[in-house]
C-alpha cells in the first residue's frame, strides 16, 4: 500500500462536494480530506489538476470483460478482467454467474473464491464475492438464461456454493414465486448474502412478501419482470414503493428508456439507485459471435442478444459510459456519482465491510479521478496505489 495525497481537486464524497480540495492517503486509507492545501505531503504527491475526484465505481452486476466470463475464468483469467477494468474506473467488482449445471456454479464459486483469496490492490479491481443470478428464477422471465438449468429452490445446494465459496456469495437474484423461494430469504440473509428479486414473473403481493422476509434489491429494474398494469402493479411497483429496496439500472439507453431512468431516479432518488453494467465477455470486443451460459449471443453495433432473437443479453456496458450516459440524458453529476459509487456499496454492505464507497476519514483509498471536460477516466487509484493512468 502507498502513501498518496492528492490536491486541487473538485472533489465528491460523492455526498458532499468539496472544491479545491485535497485528500490525505496513509497506509491505503483515507486520513484526511479538505479544502485548500493540506499541512503536509504524504507521500506521493498527485496534481487533480482541478479535475473530479470521486470514489472509485463499483459494478455490482457484472458477468464478464474483454473474453473473461465469471462463470467459466479461473483466478488467472480473472485477475486479468481486473487488471483491466480498473481503466474505466472500477475499484470494486461482484462476478456474477448465470443459471449453469450445479457442477459449473460449484466450479464458478471456487474459481473466484481463490481470486479473492490472492487479490492485492495491484491485481486491479478488488472482488467483493460472488453474484448468482439464477438459476432459482422464472422461465418465463428468464432473459438470456439457459432454460435447461432453471430450477426450484434447493437448500442443500444453497449450503455447498456457501461452503465452497467460503462464505462468498454476496448476492443472490431469485424470483419470489419459484418454488422454495420465499420461505428460505430468511436463510439466505442470515448468511450475509444481498438477496436480489429479478426474472420474475410475479405479483405485487408475492413480491411484497419476498421484501417483507429479507430481500432488498432490484436485479436489473424493469427487464425480465412482469410489466406494469394499472390494474394488475407486479413485481416492479412492489420494488419502487418499499424504500428499503435498492433498484439496479442498467443505463446503456437501450435496456431501459432514458426517460423511465430519469422517472426512477426522481421518484427513489440516487440513493436507492444502483447503476450496473450486466457486462458479458464480449465488452470491449468487436461485433460478433459469443456465449453467455450455454446459450449462443450475438453483438451488432455493441447490442448483444441472444442469436436470432431480439432478446438483449447483458449488455458491452462499462461504468464510465454508464456515467457519461445519465449525465448525458440530464441527470446531475452528483447524483450519478452517488449512484456508481456510494449505493452500490451500500446495496451489498460494502460501505462498512470493506469500508469502500466513500470519499471520507477510515475508508479505502479506492478512488478515481474523472475530466471535468468529459468525465474520461484519468487515474484510477485502489488504496492509495495509482494502478491506471491515461498517460500511461
Amino acid at each position: 500500500m502507498t502513501d498518496l495525497t492528492i490536491i486541487n481537486a473538485e472533489i465528491y464524497t460523492p455526498i458532499h462536494r468539496i472544491d479545491n480540495g485535497y485528500v490525505v492517503i496513509e497506509n491505503g486509507v483515507i486520513k484526511k480530506i479538505g479544502s485548500g492545501r493540506p499541512s503536509r505531503i504524504v507521500g506521493e504527491l498527485l496534481d487533480a489538476e482541478n479535475n473530479i475526484v470521486a470514489p472509485g465505481f463499483i459494478d455490482t452486476h457484472t458477468h464478464g470483460y474483454n473474453g473473461v466470463d465469471a462463470s467459466y475464468s479461473d483466478k488467472n483469467d480473472l485477475f486479468k478482467w481486473t487488471r483491466e477494468v480498473v481503466r474505466h474506473g472500477v475499484t470494486a467488482i461482484i462476478p456474477s454467474t448465470v443459471t449453469l449445471p450445479h457442477k459449473d456454479t460449484i466450479r464458478a464459486c471456487k474459481n473466484i473464491r481463490d481470486a479473492m483469496r490472492e487479490w492485492s490492490p495491484r491485481k486491479g479491481a478488488r472482488i467483493l464475492g460472488v453474484h448468482l443470478e439464477g438459476p432459482y428464477i422464472s422461465k418465463e422471465k428468464r432473459g438470456a438464461q439457459n432454460p435447461e438449468y432453471i430450477r426450484e429452490f434447493s437448500i442443500e445446494e444453497m449450503r455447498e456454493y456457501i461452503a465452497v465459496s467460503s462464505n462468498n456469495i454476496r448476492q443472490i437474484t431469485v424470483a419470489p414465486e419459484v418454488r422454495g423461494v420465499i420461505e428460505n430469504i430468511p436463510f439466505l440473509v442470515q448468511n450475509n448474502i444481498i438477496v436480489s428479486l429479478g426474472h420474475s414473473n410475479a405479483d405485487y403481493a408475492t413480491a411484497e412478501r419476498a421484501i417483507l422476509m429479507g430481500a432488498t434489491k432490484a436485479t436489473h429494474l424493469y427487464n425480465a419482470m412482469s410489466s406494469i398494469h394499472h390494474r394488475k402493479p407486479g413485481i416492479v411497483i412492489a420494488l419502487l414503493r418499499n424504500r428499503n429496496v435498492n433498484l439496479e439500472l442498467i443505463a446503456d439507453l437501450i435496456h431501459v428508456a432514458p426517460e423511465m431512468i430519469m422517472f426512477t431516479f426522481e421518484y427513489a432518488g440516487p440513493y436507492r439507485v444502483v447503476l450496473v453494467t450486466d457486462s458479458i465477455s464480449a465488452t470491449m470486443l468487436p461485433d460478433g459471435e459469443y456465449e453467455l451460459g450455454g446459450l449462443k449471443i450475438e453483438v451488432r453495433d455493441g447490442i448483444a442478444r441472444i442469436a436470432g432473437t431480439n432478446t438483449l443479453a447483458g449488455s458491452t456496458l462499462t461504468m464510465d459510459r454508464a456515467v457519461k450516459n445519465l449525465v448525458k440524458i440530464g441527470l446531475p453529476l452528483q447524483d450519478a456519482l452517488i449512484a456508481s459509487t456510494y449505493t452500490p456499496a451500500m446495496s451489498v454492505h460494502a460501505l462498512h465491510r470493506e469500508h469502500i464507497g466513500l470519499i471520507a476519514p477510515g475508508y479505502r483509498g479506492d478512488i478515481v479521478i474523472l475530466s471535468r471536460k468529459n468525465l474520461d477516466v484519468k487515474y484510477t487509484i485502489i488504496e492509495g496505489i495509482p494502478v491506471y493512468s491515461s498517460e500511461g
